[in-house]
């Protein structure tokens, strides 16, 4: 019986450092644009006699020098990780797989890609300013077929103290 309760103790233990930490989300409306332009164009645009379906109606969007700005305030001179993410309904898109995003940084926070309904680190370390500031790149993939409507993506950014 006392290894029975060892055993147990010790998964749920386990059990509660793996989960996740309690994030709370940064507000980015010190970002100077809220919305922004993009260009906007067919992924392949020769040899589309080769093409599958999914890839004749692949649109590529951009969209340069994209200044996001998070308060980190409240978190100066303690460690975290900033993460961000997308809903997984995306208003203007009937499927949440018809899009992909991805981005390169000045070097602050990761480059990375994501998807509708994940979440992707961007930074882990100490929080040394007030407000962490960050140019993005981005390139959206989208499966045209899927858009009927005017596209409108929310990324969410947070953070998990540690």
């Amino acid at each position: 019986m006392g290894r029975t309760v060892r055993a147990g103790c010790l998964l749920l233990v386990i059990t509660l450092v793996s989960l996740p930490l309690h994030a709370e989300r940064l507000d980015d409306s010190l970002s100077p644009r809220q919305q922004f332009d993009i260009d906007l164009g067919w992924k392949d645009q020769y040899s589309t006699e080769t093409l599958d379906t999914r890839e004749l109606n692949a649109l590529i969007a951009r969209a340069q020098h994209v200044e996001v700005r998070l308060n980190t305030a409240p978190y100066v001179g303690q460690r975290g990780r900033i993460f961000i993410s997308l809903p997984l309904n995306i208003r203007g898109a009937a499927d949440s797989s018809a899009l992909r995003m991805s981005w390169t940084t000045n070097g602050l926070f990761a480059s990375g890609s994501l998807t509708a309904g994940n979440r992707v680190k961007l930074f882990e370390g100490k929080i040394m300013e007030p407000v962490m500031t960050e140019i993005f790149d981005m390139t959206f993939e989208i499966d045209a077929r899927q858009v009927f409507n005017d596209l409108r993506l929310e990324p969410v950014y947070d953070i998990e103290i540690f």
